[in-house]
């Protein structure tokens, strides 16, 4: 009787499976990506710098004495504004609490804006929009700093009235960093916005971080241009194909445009437009929305692409005609389905596949990062060009966020009520109700407004006139809760 030979068929498949089951093993067992500084990013923070920062920021600790004994009594103060147990220690929830976002208001009367309980002394109160955020159409801004307004007048006299040039009570603006009133941005979350209480000069004025990603709080708000659906918005998901898509797509296109599906359906209904793009049309600017021209010349250079050259404030931009140096043409680019927040490419697109640290990516990805935030690069390689930005996100509601800083240019501080529109850190709410301690802040201000009832006094309300005011439907079931609230 022989011996089976180290090459039988059966020796041979169960050697083959042995590498297969030790390639898998090895690959699913190897370390994950090291963690790495990305260009333009801050430096991870230790727990002990964090809380140095948001409490001479918030809580008026001095930043060069902010020592032992004063860094404790600080932190008891900022642990009871938030009903934590006050212990005077940098623990983990305090750090939690601090790595929130939020206004960018402190929140202790003494080192705040609001210390000497300022209000408008008359109740027609105008305001301006100087600029537009580039993360949605004007018209969607426009209407939540409308409804943001709203919200406080419902329940007091106040009348609040748009201007379109002059000088208002209440200047409204967008801007990066350091944006001209000495009381600067952190880019990418941390501080959305903030204002300033009622009076002269910068009194009232409300800015908003650009660095954040603005929506009405359930991700990107898309409106189409051309095709057969303009001027409507994107509905995501959308079924093209019989394959969901939650995002714009060049499916089915040959020329790289992205589009959406302005129903839930596009094979049943066919309604369809493009996403913005800076090739169909441009923002702001002096060419009344005419596209890029690529390649355009800048002060002698050319440009293929969107560019942040000349501009001091990271806004893109580009040329509409071949030559900006004679022609001074110009418009903004738009944020496009895919463009990237903070980072180091000026909201340039995610590009795919991209490769980091030798690696393949076909989507947004963690790796890297100790912080669990999505990322991309915006060229092929990150390798080569260190080029990178976040993924687009749920973003934060324009309308709940100008709500609350329009508060504070009414002359309303912080709240400790955490259900409170006016309590520091940021909450999405889909069926925003005013609580009723912001009705009570805002009526011993301005007492209750005359020509309507007052909003009951216990719990939350939903302002008296809401389903006579235009609403932007983001889903089936927001309407179906509007339909049957308002019946």
């Amino acid at each position: 009787m022989g011996c089976h030979t180290a090459f039988s068929p059966r020796h041979l498949v169960l050697k083959v499976f042995l590498v297969q089951l030790i390639a898998f093993l090895q690959k699913t067992s190897a370390a994950p990506s090291p963690i790495i500084k990305f260009p333009g990013d801050d430096s991870p923070k230790t727990d002990k710098e964090v809380a140095l920062h948001y409490l001479n920021k918030f809580y008026g600790c001095p930043q060069d004495r902010c020592n032992l004994m004063v860094l404790k009594d600080t932190l008891k103060k900022m642990q009871k504004f938030f009903s934590l147990q006050e212990t005077g220690e940098i623990d983990p929830k305090t750090v939690e609490i601090m790595k929130k976002p939020r206004c960018g208001v402190p929140d202790v009367a003494q080192y705040n804006f609001f210390h000497r309980k300022p209000k408008w002394q008359q109740n027609a109160i105008t305001y301006r929009i100087l600029g537009h955020s580039p993360d949605l159409d004007e018209e969607t801004i426009d209407d939540a700093f409308l409804r943001a307004f709203k919200v406080w007048s419902d329940v007091t006299p106040l009348k609040f009235t748009r201007l379109m040039d002059g000088e208002a009570d209440i200047m409204i603006n967008f801007g990066r960093n350091e944006h001209g009133d000495g009381y600067p941005f952190d880019g990418k979350d941390g501080l959305l916005a903030h204002a300033f209480a009622p009076g002269p000069g910068t009194g009232g004025d409300s800015h908003f971080d650009d660095d954040e990603q603005w929506t009405l709080g359930e991700g990107q708000v898309v409106k189409v241009k051309f095709g057969n659906a303009e001027g409507e918005f994107c509905k995501f998901p959308f079924m093209f194909m019989g394959k969901e898509y939650n995002s714009c797509t060049n499916q089915g296109r040959d020329d790289g445009f992205l589009w959406c599906s302005t129903t839930y359906n596009f094979d049943d209904d066919g309604k369809y437009g493009f996403c913005p793009h800076e090739l169909l049309f441009t923002l702001g600017g002096n060419a009344d929305g005419a596209p890029c021209k690529f390649p355009f010349t800048f002060q002698g250079e050319n440009y293929d692409g969107c560019t942040t050259q000349g501009r001091d404030d990271g806004y893109r931009w580009c040329a509409t005609t071949e030559n900006y140096d004679n022609d001074k043409s110009y418009g903004f680019c738009p944020e496009t389905a895919m463009s990237t927040v903070g980072g180091n490419s000026e909201g340039s697109p995610c590009v795919f596949p991209f490769t980091f640290l030798g690696d393949t990516y076909d989507s947004c990805t963690a790796s890297g990062r100790s912080d669990g935030k999505m990322w991309c690069a915006s060229t092929k390689s990150y390798d080569d060009d260190r080029k990178w930005g976040f993924c687009p996100d749920q973003g934060y509601s324009l309308f709940l966020v100008a709500a609350h800083e329009f508060g504070h240019a009414l002359g309303l501080e912080h709240s400790q009520d955490p259900g409170a529109l006016m309590a520091p850190m940021y909450t999405f709410t889909k069926n925003f109700r005013l609580s009723n301690d912001d009705i009570k802040g805002i009526q011993e201000l301005y007492g209750a407004g005359t020509d309507k009832p007052v909003p009951p006094t216990q719990g939350p309300v939903t302002p008296m006139d809401i389903c006579n005011e235009p609403v932007v439907i983001t889903s089936d079931r927001q309407w179906l809760e509007q339909h049957l609230t308002c019946r």
